[in-house]
């Protein structure tokens, strides 16, 4: 996996994001100043792509200890140094949040980079 390529995709989502309101979405929007905010707090949370063994919880099952979790190794894009890490998981092909520790430990927030890191 080429992690030059994988940030210049990062960097390339962030800067070409733009927020679409479901036609059938219930609730009010999120104001655009907090999308502007979150992408300007993204930015500053982009690190050098390195690779990491991360814990994948995903499942109920295994949030509750019923089934093994998986570790495997996936890429860090972004730290929020608040508890969140971003990853790419080459595995599934998208990207997947993750609680900080050690290891990094996934909770079924996958898609695109910046849909994953606003969720947090």
């Amino acid at each position: 996996m080429d992690l030059i390529a994988l940030r210049a995709a990062v960097e390339n989502e962030l800067e070409n994001y733009v927020y679409e309101i479901h036609p059938e979405a219930i609730g009010q929007p999120l104001p655009q100043e907090w999308v502007d905010a979150q992408l300007a707090v993204m930015r500053a949370a982009l690190v050098q792509p390195v690779w990491r063994e991360i814990r994948i919880q995903d499942s109920y099952e295994q949030i509750m200890g019923a089934a093994e979790s998986e570790i495997r190794p996936c890429v860090l894009v972004a730290d929020d140094r608040e508890g969140y890490e971003l990853y790419f998981d080459p595995a599934e092909g998208n990207f997947v949040l993750a609680y900080s520790g050690n290891p990094p430990v996934t909770f079924n927030v996958r898609g695109d980079a910046v849909g994953c890191f606003m969720a947090r």
